[in-house]
Parts: structure tokens; C-alpha cells; sequence
């Protein structure tokens, strides 16, 4: 019988024995998103506490103001500002990486540490991400930590939990932008998961697209709406919520002014190298930051949607 490379492969995908070298190839493909569309788009500014308190006032409601020639002076009621609040939290990511993987060869990478404090920096970014959305505030003790408010439970006056079942429609995306009109906000940044996405994609609006026959090309996408406020960018999110399957419900997006919006860092995110307990190399990375909503009334959204994608359930 004729000797054969496969007769030493244990299964036919992987070697088992013989002379046959691995071919393992140099390089890594990590497939998992490190999108942070949110925390990118934010100015940053300095806090100085871990509960941050700022103002917010509005002016009383007009009314029709005429008086009689003569008349008297009365007392009025005057308001005062009133404190909104955030708090920050404390993000950490630990890893570590012992003196023998620091001595191998590796295929991909020259050094396992470096390669290890680099994925931690992506994660840490995210993890910041998804809180910027769906965060929880948490005031904290010493045996509860800290969270910040994210923007999903932080817009509140313009927030809209709709019905179970109901379907996004271009109609209803525009009454609730519509709702910041009371203030002087400029809506301009919508968040949105990728089936709301694909349903802003199929709004019926009076755009027209003019593409020679040769370019072969079908165009269904909107990066820019124009809405009943102003002109939107839509951004694909990963972290608004989204339902499992195309056509139930679950799905949620935001619309914010980003001026009224800012990611406020205490402590800015460092690497720090911890005590040597053993044969290895001990690194975390800390920051401390919150949400700071100058006014939730800068923002708007709903959630619990359907969404309205073209071919659903086909």
C-alpha cells in the first residue's frame, strides 16, 4: 500500500502523528465588533467627584401679558434652577500572562502581554459603549458599585415605550423627534440597531436616485434624513436593543442634540502593573466616567417596537 499524507492525519482536518509539519499560519483575525459610534461622536469633558451635579431651569410658559394703565405691581412666584445629577462609574478590566508565555514563540503576535493589553483596551471601550446606552443608574455602597444612567434610561420626557406589537413607521419616527420641538434642541444623531436602521432604509421619502444602467446597482440605503426637526445621521448600533427575529417585538433607538451630551471622565483610562505575586505579570486597566446629560430633554427615542424591514417573515 502506497504511503499517503493522509495516512497521518488523525481525522482528516487534524495531524495526529508523523513528520508532516503544521502549517499555522502567522496572523490572528479576532472577528468580534469594536464599533463605538456613541462614545466616539460625545465631546469628553473633566468631573471632579463621583456624583456630579449640574443645573437645568426653563423659562415660565407664555402668556398674554397686558395690564391696565396704572396698575399696581404684584408678587410673583419665582422658580429657581433645579440640580440634575450623574454618577460616575468605575470601569476595570484585569488580565495577566505568566513568564512562560512571555518566553514561547507565538504564531501572530511577538508579545503575548502586548497582545493581551491591546484586546483589553478594545473591550474596555465597548464595555463604556454599551453602558453609554443602556446603563442603570446606581448610587452604590461599599458593597454595591456604582453605575451611570445610560441614554435609555436617562430620556424620559421624550421617550415613547409604545405598545406591544406596534410597527416603527417613518409617521411615528417623526412624532417622536418631533416631541423636542418644546425645547431649542437640534436633534441631529439617530442610534439605531440594525433592523430599525433597515426600516429608516425603507421610509418613503422624496429622495430621487439617478444611477446610469452600466453601474448595475440597486441603492436602499439612508445615512442622512431628513426629518420634520432637521437633518439626521443615522448610525448603526450594536447596543440599542433589538429584538431576536425580524418581526417581533423588542427594538429601540435614540436621537439626541449632542451638544446637551458629553462623557465626563474622573479618571482617564490607564494601564497599571500590579504586585508580583508569582511567575507572571499581573495589569489591569482602570478609568472612571458617567454620562453627563446637561438635559435629557436634549434627546429623544422609543423602544418595544417592530421593526418594518421589507420581506419580513418571507
Amino acid at each position: 500500500m502506497p504511503l499517503s499524507t493522509y495516512d497521518e492525519l488523525g481525522s482528516g482536518i487534524q495531524r495526529a502523528a508523523g513528520s508532516i509539519r503544521e502549517d499555522l499560519l502567522d496572523f490572528i483575525e479576532n472577528v468580534s465588533p469594536t464599533d463605538t459610534p456613541l462614545y466616539n461622536n460625545l465631546g469628553q469633558i473633566k468631573v471632579d467627584a463621583g456624583f456630579v451635579e449640574f443645573l437645568e431651569d426653563t423659562l415660565p410658559a407664555s402668556a398674554v401679558n397686558a395690564f391696565t394703565e396704572g396698575a399696581a405691581a404684584t408678587d410673583v412666584t419665582n422658580t429657581t434652577p433645579s440640580r440634575n445629577f450623574a454618577i460616575v462609574q468605575n470601569f476595570q478590566k484585569h488580565y495577566w500572562v505568566s513568564g512562560r508565555q512571555q518566553a514561547v514563540v507565538h504564531a501572530g503576535l511577538t508579545n503575548m502581554l502586548s497582545y493581551q493589553e491591546m484586546k483589553n483596551l478594545k473591550v474596555f471601550k465597548r464595555d463604556i459603549e454599551l453602558a453609554l446606552h443602556r446603563g442603570s443608574a446606581v448610587s452604590g455602597t461599599n458593597a454595591v458599585a456604582p453605575q451611570m444612567a445610560g441614554m435609555l434610561n436617562l430620556l424620559t420626557t421624550n421617550f415613547t415605550t409604545v405598545a406591544s406589537g406596534v410597527t416603527l413607521t417613518e409617521r411615528i419616527y417623526n412624532d417622536i423627534l418631533s416631541l423636542t420641538y418644546r425645547t431649542p434642541v437640534n436633534i441631529r444623531e439617530t442610534y439605531a440597531n440594525m433592523q430599525i436602521k433597515r426600516t429608516i432604509n425603507g421610509f418613503s421619502t422624496n429622495t430621487q436616485r439617478f444611477l446610469p444602467s452600466t453601474d448595475r446597482k440597486a441603492i436602499n440605503i439612508v445615512d442622512v434624513y431628513e426629518s420634520e426637526v432637521g437633518i439626521q445621521a443615522i448610525f448603526k448600533s450594536r447596543d440599542q436593543l433589538q429584538a431576536t427575529t425580524i418581526g417581533s417585538i423588542g427594538n429601540s433607538f435614540i436621537a439626541i442634540d449632542p451638544d446637551y451630551f458629553n462623557v465626563g471622565w474622573l479618571r482617564p483610562a490607564v494601564g497599571r502593573e500590579l504586585g508580583l505575586d508569582g511567575d507572571r505579570v499581573r495589569k489591569m486597566l482602570v478609568g472612571e466616567l458617567t454620562l453627563i446629560a446637561r438635559t435629557e430633554k436634549g434627546g429623544c427615542g422609543g423602544a418595544n417596537f417592530v421593526a418594518n424591514v421589507s420581506g419580513a417573515g418571507a
